[in-house]
Order: structure tokens, then sequence, then C-alpha cells
């Protein structure tokens, strides 16, 4: 067909059934990755433009090549939103593209050659406004053969789903907005909170367990039984931290009562050599009094805001004194 907005022709291929085929083999590893890699699941995957039922238009430009000597050509792909069906369309531009300027933009970047086809007309910006943006890759493959769809699919998702992944994360982190907290396996918990090292490095089973349960409380809403759970885990954290002193020479474990409550570990932390500046013990304080003020009268968005508040905490004493404690050397021996 003749797009109205472009002098090039497109094709629609849905109904070959190798185009057919390698649309259908696209969508589903798409959203195998989705699913299965990112897990994904509910609010998250609307930073997925093809996920679920969600459809697309695919594009598949063949263009000249200078580099790739047997077939002079390679193939720009792209994805467009769509509010009907999947399809598929394909254009021959290798002709149009067969020069000098267009020769010397690297394969590797298609970007630059949708530009180049933008400024000689060939393709309207009109038309390209509406690509989407990490669905553009390209290939030497010819999506025709039987043999190129794995190869094709395999790379191209990969590098789609990962943009688009990379592009929402640095999107929440711009908008600093707290997404409903999934389970601790999740590469979107895993990147922006970095648990996933905190619990490697403590090596505690004990712990582990704790904060898990505190976790599986968070994702289920049982926002008090979750701010009890880590009024708990920060108080075993700074137990940890004073093992660790301990073990490094400094006596500072035999201060501890046998059941030690928060005035203990900050009376502990206030001595050499962790020494606690008096804005850190009152940070300290306000996530103990958040922690108690959560009951089943509060309303959830206040009850969830106190448990981000006490997970950034846990997350806080780990950074400030957990390393420290690891690596400070006292020649006298610990109790």
């Amino acid at each position: 067909m003749e797009d109205k907005e472009n002098k090039t022709t497109f094709v629609d291929m849905t109904n070959d059934p190798q185009a057919n085929k390698l649309l259908k083999a696209l969508h589903q590893a798409y959203n195998e990755r989705v699913t299965n890699y990112y897990e994904a699941k509910g609010k998250e995957l609307s930073r997925f433009i093809w996920s679920e039922k969600k459809k697309v238009f695919i594009y598949i430009l063949d263009v000249f090549s200078d580099k790739n000597s047997p077939s002079s050509k390679t193939s720009i792909l792209f994805a467009i939103p769509s509010k009907e069906d999947n399809k598929i369309f394909y254009a021959n531009l290798v002709n149009e593209t067969n020069n000098f300027t267009f020769g010397n933009i690297s394969d590797t970047e298609p970007k630059s050659r949708i530009s180049w086809l933008i400024s000689q007309k060939i393709l309207k910006k009109e038309f390209t406004v509406n690509i989407y943006n990490p669905s553009i890759f390209y290939t030497f493959f010819d999506f025709t053969k039987e043999y190129s769809l794995e190869s094709i699919k395999n790379s191209w998702i990969k590098k789609w789903v990962d943009t688009e992944y990379s592009s929402s994360l640095n999107d929440l982190k711009k908008s600093n907005y707290i997404e409903p907290f999934p389970t601790l396996g999740k590469k979107l918990f895993v990147d922006r909170y970095h648990f996933d090292e905190m619990l490697k490095t403590l090596d505690d089973n004990q712990f582990n367990d704790e904060f898990n349960q505190c976790l599986f409380a968070y994702e289920h809403e049982k926002w008090f039984l979750c701010a009890a759970g880590l009024g708990s885990c920060l108080e075993h954290l700074m137990e940890k931290v004073i093992i660790n002193y301990n073990k490094n020479g400094y006596p500072l474990l035999k201060r501890l009562s046998k059941d030690p409550t928060l005035k203990d570990y900050l009376n502990v932390f206030r001595k050499e050599p962790i020494n606690l500046e008096p804005r850190q013990e009152t940070y300290i304080k306000m996530l103990f009094m958040a922690r108690n003020s959560v009951d089943h009268h509060n309303t959830g968005y206040t009850s969830k805001n106190i448990c981000d508040s006490l997970l950034d905490g846990i997350r806080n004493i780990f950074n400030d004194y957990y390393p420290q404690s690891i690596l400070s050397k006292n020649n006298p021996k610990g109790d």
C-alpha cells in the first residue's frame, strides 16, 4: 500500500505465512521477557508497549549496506503503537539508499539512518514521530527466511524490552514515584533498592527470613505486620553492626543488655568507634516512632508511606554503618 504520509510504499505482509510466523514469535518472546525475566505484572505492565494484548505495527525496511557485501543490504526494524490488530509491514528501500551519504552511516546506527530517510523525504516526519524509540533495531538477517526467525527474534526482543525497562526505571527515579512494592527477586526491586546486595553481604539466614516476611506483608498490604517486622529488622541490623565491631576488637557487645531496646542500641552507637551524630540519632528515633505509629486504623496510603520510610531507613543504616563495622580494626580484643 502507498502510505499517505510517505513516499515509501509499505507492503502489508501480515497474511504472508513466514511474516505472520515472525510477528507471532516476536509477540510471544516479548511477553515472555516481560513476565518471566522482569516478572512484571499489574500496573508494571504499563511500561511495556506490547505487553499482554496490546497491539503494534511492526515495520521492516530493507536499506543499502556498504559493509554487508553478500547482500548489500541490512534491515531497519521498529514498532508503532496500534489500536488495531498486530500487523507487519515491509518496504524495500535499497535502491533509494544506495549512495555514498547513506552508505557512510553505520549499519549499527539505525536512528541516524531513519533521520537521513526523513531528510530525503523518503519517510515523512509526521509518520516517524510515532515510531516507538526503544524498538528501533537493525539486523543483517533476512526475515523472509525460516532460519533467520530465531536470530531476529531473540536479539531484537531482548534489546527492545531491556531498553524499555531501563527507560522506565530512569523515569521513575526522576519522578520519585513509589511503586507498589514487588517481591525480593524482582529486578525492578533489585535495581532500585539494592537489598539483594545487602542480604548477600549480611549472609544471615535469620535476618533474610525476617526481611522476606516483611516484604511478603508489604506486597499483601499488611502494613501493621510489615512495620512491626521492619522495626525488628532495624534493631537486628544495629545489633549486627555492634557484633562486627566487637569481633574487630571494640568491646561493645557487653554494653547491651540481655533483651536490648532501642535505647540500649543508641547508647552503644554513641560510643567509640561508631560515634553516632545527633542528627543521625534523631533520624533513627523518628524511624521507630513511625514504626510505632502504624496501627490497624491508619489509612492504607499513610501506612504504606511509613513502611516505605522504614525500608529506606534499613538501606540507609546498612550503607552508613555496616561496611565500616567490617573494616574497622582495634588492637584490644573484643569480649
